[in-house]
C-alpha cells in the first residue's frame, strides 16, 4: 500500500537443479530397486488368503503403482528435456533399464497375479499404471549414457597417454647419464696411463747412481 517507487518484492527464482540430483538421485535408484524386490515378495501364496493379508497387498501393490507413475513422470520431464537442465546421463540410462526391466513388468505381474484374488473381497487393482514412458523416450535415455561414455573413454585415453610421457621422460634423463659419463671416464683412463711416468724417472736415477759406483771402483783399482 506504501508508494515504495514500484519495485517489485518478488526474488529471482533459483535456477533449478539437475533431476539427477533430486528426484531421480541414484540413492533413489537404490531405494526403489529395494522396494520393488519386497513389494514383490509380498505376493498372496496358496492358503494365505484372507481380509487382513488381501488389504495389505492391495496397499503394497497400489504403491508400487503410485511408483511406476513417478518414475515415468520424472523421466519424461528429463528426456523430454535433452538432458538440457545438467542430468547425468549414466543415471538417467539406469533409471530407464530399471523402468523398462524390471520395475514396470513386475508391478504388472503382480497386480495381474494379485487382482482375482482381491475381487472376492470387493477390492480392485487398477490396471494401468497412470503416467508411462514411451519406447523412443527410453532409447534416446539409453543412447545418451552410451554417448557419454564413450566421452568417458576417450579422456581416460588422453590420460593414460600423458601419464606415459610422463614416465618415459625419466627414463630419457637417466639413457643420456652414461652419455655424459663416458669422457670423465675417458679422463680418468688417461690419468691411469700417466701413473708409470714417475717410476721410469726413478729407475732412471737409481741406474745413474749405480755406474757412480762402479766408477769409484774402478778408480782405487788403478
Amino acid at each position: 500500500s506504501g508508494g515504495g517507487g514500484g519495485k517489485s518484492s518478488r526474488r529471482p527464482a533459483p535456477p533449478k537443479k539437475p533431476l539427477t540430483s533430486t528426484s531421480l538421485r541414484p540413492e533413489h535408484l537404490e531405494a526403489a530397486q529395494m522396494i520393488l524386490k519386497a513389494g514383490c515378495a509380498c505376493a498372496l501364496r496358496d492358503g494365505e488368503e484372507c481380509e487382513n493379508t488381501a488389504f495389505c497387498v492391495e496397499r503394497v501393490a497400489a504403491d508400487l503403482a503410485g511408483l511406476v507413475g513417478a518414475v515415468a513422470t520424472a523421466l519424461n520431464r528429463v528426456l523430454k528435456d535433452d538432458g538440457r537442465d545438467g542430468s547425468d546421463p549414466a543415471v538417467v540410462a539406469r533409471w530407464c533399464e530399471f523402468y523398462s526391466d524390471e520395475l514396470l513388468p513386475q508391478t504388472k505381474g503382480l497386480i495381474k497375479k494379485t487382482s482375482p484374488r482381491l475381487d472376492a473381497y470387493g477390492l480392485f487393482l487398477p490396471s494401468r499404471m497412470g503416467a508411462s514412458v514411451s519406447q523412443e523416450l527410453l532409447k534416446r535415455g539409453l543412447k545418451g549414457a552410451e554417448a557419454a561414455k564413450e566421452e568417458e573413454e576417450e579422456e581416460g585415453a588422453e590420460s593414460e597417454g600423458e601419464e606415459e610421457e610422463e614416465a618415459e621422460s625419466p627414463a630419457a634423463a637417466e639413457a643420456e647419464q652414461p652419455e655424459e659419463a663416458a669422457p670423465a671416464k675417458k679422463v680418468a683412463e688417461k690419468k691411469e696411463v700417466r701413473k708409470p711416468e714417475p717410476v721410469q724417472e726413478e729407475e732412471e736415477e737409481y741406474d745413474e747412481y749405480e755406474y757412480e759406483e762402479e766408477e769409484y771402483y774402478d778408480d782405487e783399482d788403478a
